[in-house]
């Protein structure tokens, strides 16, 4: 028999929740059809589930006619995309994410005060990608201590990070930064809920025998708690769905935790414990 213990904080964040809120009101009460540039969301069952009521990801604006239907998602859209749409006659839905919004409203105050801008994050993270673009020039991406080491040459810069990067390894790649240039502002623009869900996922990892980490492949804040799990020597598994759990990986007595990420919705969740009953009963 297995037990089962669930972390506090699981399922859809406050940004992932709003989304979905503002997308249903923009389906209506069915027979629409709007768009996205990309998925909403980093989970792929959420986003079939969306695209089975009407939401559909296109991978650039030459797939929308003019006068269609637009959500700009939780991870934000660069700035060329809503002049496009505006231009076009497109209506949007914005989900832009408050938290990504205040990092974007950041960067825009830094380049305007004449600051190098440097994003600290994932280079090739769409969150990444449009906060980049309220930069007005190029900005700097970085996402380890080795390319904060070889940065040079800059009087005045201003940092934001990643709303999901490690604050860990942000504090230092920031002490590096600080290194090396005179005038520094830094926001501290991790979001406070992703690091009270990993606070949750570790203090719950300490206390089981294993960690089901449940959430999109692609999701970059459910593969940084799966490898915080990891490097805290825990045993811990990556799953996206009940269809992942393989009953030979336990033992009878196990205590079992279970985490999510932030964008796995709830009756994922639901049917990934329903499971755990079942291979406990067995």
């Amino acid at each position: 028999m297995l037990e089962v213990v669930v972390s506090p904080i699981t399922g859809f964040c406050f940004g992932v929740k709003r989304a979905m809120r503002l997308i249903d009101e923009g389906l209506g009460d069915g027979g629409r059809t709007i768009y996205s540039i990309g998925d909403v969301i980093h989970n792929k069952q959420a986003v079939e589930e969306l695209r089975s009521r009407g939401v559909i990801p296109v991978a650039s604006m030459d797939e929308l006619s003019d006068g269609d239907t637009l959500i700009i998602r939780a991870h934000g859209v660069m700035p060329e995309i809503i002049e496009q749409a505006r231009n076009r006659g497109i209506k949007l839905i914005d989900t832009t994410c408050p938290f990504v919004e205040k990092s974007q409203k950041h960067v825009r105050e830094m380049s305007k005060e004449g600051r190098k801008v440097i994003i600290i994050g994932d280079s090739t993270h769409p969150e990444v990608r449009a906060i980049s673009g309220q930069a007005g020039s190029e900005p700097i991406i970085m996402s380890s201590l080795e390319e904060a080491e070889s940065v040079r040459g800059i009087e005045q810069a201003g940092v934001v990070i990643q709303t999901t990067f490690s604050r860990e390894w942000a504090m230092r790649i920031v002490g590096e930064l600080e290194r090396h240039i005179a005038d520094l502002t830094v926001h501290d623009t991790i979001c406070q809920a992703t690091v009270m869900r990993r606070e949750a996922t570790l203090d719950l990892s300490h206390s089981v025998d294993m960690v089901l980490v449940v959430g999109g492949k692609g999701s970059s804040n459910t593969k940084r708690l799966f490898q915080m799990c990891l490097d805290e020597g825990m045993t811990a598994r990556f799953i996206e769905t009940a269809d992942d759990i393989d009953p030979a990986w336990f033992e009878d007595g196990d205590r079992v935790g279970v985490t999510t990420g932030t964008s796995t919705p709830g009756w994922v969740i639901e049917e990934v414990l329903a499971r755990l009953r079942e291979i406990s009963d067995c």
